[in-house]
């Protein structure tokens, strides 16, 4: 074969496991279109269209046009931010640095409410940071994380900041946040508190550099200082017991006495994979869970995703083989932009990129012009045959895997449950395989995903843009800011920094009732 023809064949087995999720999807009408969308140049960004742009003006533009291109919602107007850009344009025309244009080209990422478009780098930032980590309830933010010497105060109410309320300075903070709902945003909010370059930026930063926090503790409200500094000795609260956070990405513990097994999913990626069995460790590790589930006659399967961001989705699909399931399930439907930037990222020219969609899709792909937009019959999920674990993973080399587990499955989700492990929880929760409880996730049911990084030409500031649209199974759902869980556990500040877990308390509590 030749180094072309090997180029080729690698590059068709890269789209081919980028589309797998979806082109399992065999037996429905799939529909390719031309993307339609209007051409927004430079000049209909300026209400001077002679106007000469600047450096950073040069690369928002670049920013909007790669989304125009690459994003699968443009070309359906929602969202339609051309009013927003051509003002933005016109702003960054008096930005002087590199730190203030980042700010405003986050600011208008946040407004997409995309958690997978977003600004990756923390360009001309110090790697000096605050000792600081707060966390948000409905009555106030509270100390979370902070320097050792005052771990005193941890779980104590945050008054101010900066002379500034707790509440107005962390709300504009959050426009530097990039997410798909207020959960996430409050979530990752406090990773921009811990940098003095972003609270410059938004004119937060107090004059000397130093973070000036006004504490209630017992009714007495206290000030302290917090310097920056490239190392710290933090304190926090962590939890204790089954649910304390583990390293791996993986782990879990047979209950027998609770008739349960503990799984503890904290991301989607197995590194013990490899490159004929990309799942080994994965399929491994399940392959004895329900082995011992099967030995110990255990009924209930508890998957704790309170901490994973998601990873490659098949991982959820191959826990699934593992289980008794329906004749058929709903699955996720959706849609996916081809563009230059898409064709770079695959290394593909448009002709192999067409012989790689008509192969995935089953019949023949001609397009001659980018962007364009496969579709996957949007707003009507299919019943499929669930995947057996043959199919997710040709190589598994099991002889005899266990019997599949036909007991109760419950998840734990909550704010940080976000991406492939939202998406893993929604296929659950809409095919009723399974009781969900905790809080709303960080992510969206239906939602953009699959970044493709690029680079902007002037500043070098790395950003990724979606690909992808992923519409929930249960498409009568819609529209849903979060998933929600069926059992909601409210946790208040006391009983969030507490070392027992009241989460997990509940749910041992239900399944003996």
């Amino acid at each position: 074969m030749s180094k072309e023809s090997e180029r080729n064949a690698t590059s068709t087995g890269r789209i081919h496991n980028l589309l797998r999720r979806i082109s399992v999807i065999a037996s429905i009408v799939v529909l390719l279109s031309v993307a339609t969308h209007s051409e927004l140049d430079a000049s209909s960004l300026l209400s001077e269209p002679n106007t000469k742009l600047h450096a950073f003006q040069e690369d928002f533009d670049f920013f909007y046009q790669t989304l125009l291109d690459s994003h699968p919602g443009f070309e359906s107007g929602q969202p339609d931010f051309c009013q927003e850009a051509a003002t933005l344009m016109e702003e960054i025309a008096t930005v002087t640095d590199t730190l203030q244009f980042e700010a405003k080209l986050r600011g208008f990422t946040h407004l997409l409410q995309d958690g997978h478009t977003r600004v990756a780098s923390y360009s001309g930032q110090s790697p000096t940071t605050y000792p600081i980590g707060l966390w948000w309830h409905e009555s106030g933010w509270y100390v979370e994380m902070i320097s050792t010497e005052y771990k005193e105060l941890i779980g104590c109410k945050v008054v101010s900041i900066n002379s500034i309320d707790a509440e107005t300075f962390m709300t504009r903070l959050l426009q530097l946040t990039t997410g798909e709902n207020i959960y996430w945003f409050r979530d990752q909010v406090s990773f921009f508190l811990r940098n003095s370059a972003n609270l410059q930026a938004l004119n937060l930063a107090s004059p000397d550099g130093a973070l000036y926090l006004t504490i209630e503790q017992n009714g007495t409200q206290s000030e302290i200082v917090l310097l920056e500094a490239e190392r710290h000795s933090l304190w926090s609260n962590k939890k204790t017991g089954i649910t304390a956070l583990h390293d791996d990405n993986y782990w879990g513990q047979a209950l027998p006495d609770d008739n349960v097994y503990y799984l503890q999913f904290n991301a989607m990626s197995d590194t013990d994979g490899t490159p004929d069995n990309p799942f080994a460790g994965w399929i491994s590790f399940l392959n004895d869970v329900f082995s011992t589930i099967d030995s110990l006659g255990i009924e209930n399967l508890v998957i704790d995703l309170r901490n994973n961001g998601g990873g490659n989705s098949t991982m959820g699909d191959i826990l699934l083989s593992f289980c008794s399931l329906p004749d058929s399930l709903r699955y996720f439907v959706g849609s996916m932009k081809i563009s230059d930037l898409v064709l770079k990222h695959y290394q593909m020219d448009l002709n192999t990129m067409n012989e790689a969609l008509s192969s995935d899709l089953g019949y023949e792909v001609s397009e001659s012009e980018l962007p364009f937009t496969v579709k996957f019959n949007i707003g009507n999920s299919p019943l499929l045959k669930p995947h057996t674990l043959e199919e997710l993973a040709p190589n598994a080399g099991l002889s005899e895997p266990p019997r599949k587990f036909d007991g109760k499955l419950i998840l734990i989700i909550g704010s940080q449950t976000f991406s492939s492990a939202v998406m893993f929880a929604t296929l659950c929760h809409d095919n009723g395989l399974a009781t969900l409880y905790g809080s709303p996730t960080g992510g969206k049911p239906s939602a953009y995903g699959e970044g493709v990084g690029f680079k902007l030409p002037n500043t070098g500031i790395r950003c990724t843009v979606s690909v992808k649209y992923f519409q929930r199974p249960d498409i009568q759902r819609d529209p849903s800011d979060s998933l929600y869980p069926d059992v909601n556990i409210p946790i208040s500040p006391e009983e969030y920094f507490l070392t027992t877990d009241t989460v997990w308390e509940k749910v041992l509590q239900d399944l003996k009732d």
